[in-house]
């Protein structure tokens, strides 16, 4: 749009006023729907890329609105415009800039951030059932040891050793069970999710050792010597 200071009589005086439009031609008419015995006698452009006024903005938009419709409702513009009119309403109502590409755009962003989430956890779960197949291994060697020396005096020290290491691992399970709570919670609103599945497995599998290692604590409180 440009801007043109118009001059004209009116009355016998001279008036100008600053006009915005697309054309000389379209801003000495708008003068003239203003003051019909206008007399002009000069236009000047005095700026160009001049933003639109709002009732310009209102207008365009109906004409556009009116073409598209005459196109039908199945037409390939009126299918791309879905939405689009309304967002423009609302800016020009607003101040704003809404915009249909904007929400798509942000939308394809949360989805990547989403995506990117997933892949750390499920790099992070691969990672804890490496180390819980680990332990396991460590540990079935350890009940077996125990097992062996349940028939036969065990050291004291050792036996304590073993309780330290059972009830340390035990508290760390449970410690994990609590970690994969609060993710089953910060997903509960969406039970389907990557997230509170793989919260929901890991918490299974914490508790499952937790209670192990606890039985195992409890199976090694029973060898303390008994004071007499």
């Amino acid at each position: 749009m440009n801007s043109y200071k118009v001059t004209y009589l009116l009355n016998g005086e001279e008036h100008y006023d600053h006009i915005t439009e697309r054309t000389e031609k379209a801003a000495q008419k708008r003068v003239k729907g203003i003051y019909k015995d206008a007399e002009i006698t000069d236009t000047e452009l005095t700026s160009t890329d001049v933003s639109a006024t709002k009732e310009q903005e209102r207008e365009t938009l109906e004409q556009i609105k009116a073409m598209v419709a005459e196109l039908g409702p199945q037409s390939y513009l009126a299918t791309a415009f879905e939405g689009c009119f309304e967002d423009a309403e609302q800016n020009i109502e607003d101040d704003a800039a809404y915009s249909m590409k904007a929400r798509l755009e942000i939308q394809a962003q949360r989805a990547i951030e989403r995506g990117y989430e997933v892949d750390r956890l499920k790099a992070d779960l691969a990672a804890a059932q490496s180390k819980v197949e680990t332990l396991q291994s460590q540990f079935d060697f350890a009940s077996q040891h125990i097992k062996k020396l349940e028939r036969q005096q065990l050291p004291e020290e050792l036996r304590r050793d073993l309780w330290m290491m059972v009830t340390s691992e035990a508290e760390a399970s449970r410690a994990r069970m609590a970690e994969a709570a609060d993710k089953m919670a910060a997903g509960a609103d969406n039970p389907g999710c990557v997230l509170f599945k793989e919260s929901v497995a890991r918490y299974r599998a914490e508790k499952t050792r937790a209670e192990t290692m606890e039985q195992r604590a409890a199976a090694l409180d029973a060898l303390e010597p008994k004071s007499e």
